[in-house]
């Protein structure tokens, strides 16, 4: 048994965030990662994620549908960090990509101070621990805070993000693997 296993298990045990599926809040049996067998069957698979304008590919493994939403927005918005174990489970790097490290998408300073993380970097750290790549923080930079997007049309998406990120030199020629938590349009990541 792995270090990381058994430490899984002994905060298991001592606090039992296990006994509830991480999408419905239901008690149930649930699997390795935390969601049970009724909200697993309610995951629905992106089939071709197609392309994002600027990017060599992306991965977007899975639709988010009311079983994924139910996961997502507590561990956003309400510190629920233990459910980063089911929404990097389907996570798949395509073996084609020559990938120097991660690299999260920034909050505004202001934003991270009043959440207290960020989570694409949440999301980034357990996906370095799953491939073996370095986590950059000081890749990418948000020059200005934008609203929330998610009640916006792909077009008011486009213009408020304009402009928002800067790159810092130090990207010059590595492949750097983008990590954000929930993909719609794809306006972050093109501009990114």
């Amino acid at each position: 048994m792995s270090t990381e296993v058994f430490k899984k298990r002994v905060l298991d045990v001592l606090f039992p965030q296990h006994l509830k599926c991480h999408c419905c809040g239901r008690e149930a049996v649930v699997n390795d990662y935390g969601i049970c067998s009724r909200c697993e069957d309610a995951l629905l698979f992106c089939p071709d994620p197609g392309r994002i304008e600027g990017t060599d590919g992306f991965t977007s493994p899975l639709l988010y549908n009311d079983t994924v939403r139910s996961a997502m927005l507590p561990f956003k918005y309400r510190r629920a960090l233990y459910k980063k174990e089911f929404l990097v489970h389907h996570i798949a790097l395509d073996k084609e990509w020559a990938i120097d490290c991660f690299a999260p998408v920034p909050l505004h300073p202001s934003r991270q101070r009043e959440r207290g993380y960020n989570q694409s970097e949440v999301l980034a750290v357990e996906l370095s621990k799953k491939y073996g790549f370095p986590v950059r923080t000081d890749l990418l930079f948000r020059l200005r805070d934008t609203p929330q997007q998610a009640k916006m049309v792909e077009r008011e998406r486009r213009k408020n993000v304009k402009g928002a990120f800067r790159a810092a030199k130090e990207c010059e020629g590595l492949s750097i693997a983008l990590v954000d938590d929930v993909r719609t349009t794809g306006s972050t990541l093109r501009e990114c």
